[in-house]
């Protein structure tokens, strides 16, 4: 590689400004480390090494080190995602904001998260439809809730609105409207007039069911609602 010039294992005169010597190859098991003069460790994965990595006692020139430290940008980004990933469900959007308050080069960050979608592993798909499911388990919701707050998470529209219809069929959504309604109802007290219908509509829209809906089931929950009342 033209930017490999081979050293005697001490900086030479003529040895470039942003180079270092590579002193030493170490193996570990899902890494390879190359330890560079300077105090300067490169961690990368396997397959990101050079085949024709000059050999130990080499200067490495500024092409070849700039190579291998985006490298071990793209190494270090995937290790912090998955970690993050181990805690909580955190949409790729927020991953890439946070990697990059980290300090993590953006654009090794974007690889990371490009391969992970590549390979289905993590993509915003992937986050949605977790998400929705984990959102359901405790929350009486409608679509449009599950798609605004996967909006806010930086989903992209299409994905936030696929993922919230897949999630909540029109039957499961009436359900969870009736049950929000009902505990709604029983929160609020006092005479269930008008006033109070408006509240539970209100509240229900807030939920992300839609208007129609709110309005049929606050109505057809209301605690003195007849059964001609509640088919209407």
């Amino acid at each position: 590689m033209k930017d490999a010039v081979v050293s005697d294992g001490a900086p030479t005169p003529e040895q470039p400004t942003d180079s270092r010597l590579l002193l030493a190859v170490r193996r570990e098991e899902g890494a390879v480390v190359l330890v560079l003069d300077g105090g300067e460790d490169l961690e990368l994965a396997p397959e990101s090494v050079p085949a024709d990595l000059p050999p130990l006692g080499t200067v490495l020139g500024a092409e070849l080190l700039a190579e291998l430290r985006h490298a071990a940008q793209r190494k270090q980004a995937a290790r912090l995602v998955f970690r993050i990933l181990d805690r909580r469900l955190v949409s790729p959007a927020n991953l890439r904001r946070r990697l990059a308050q980290e300090g993590l080069d953006v654009g090794a960050v974007d690889e990371v998260l490009a391969q992970m979608a590549e390979r289905d592993l993590y993509s915003d798909r992937r986050f949605a439809e977790a998400w929705c499911r984990e959102a359901l388990l405790t929350r009486a919701v409608g679509r449009r809730y599950l798609e605004r707050k996967l909006r806010e998470k930086g989903v992209s529209a299409e994905v936030a609105r696929d993922c919230s219809r897949e999630a909540l069929d029109p039957d499961t959504e009436s359900e969870l409207a009736r049950r929000a309604a009902v505990a709604r109802w029983k929160r609020q007290g006092g005479s269930p007039d008008r006033r109070a219908e408006a509240a539970v509509i209100r509240h229900l829209q807030g939920r992300g069911f839609d208007i129609g809906l709110a309005v049929r089931t606050a109505r057809a929950m209301r605690p003195s609602a007849t059964p001609d009342e509640e088919m209407t």
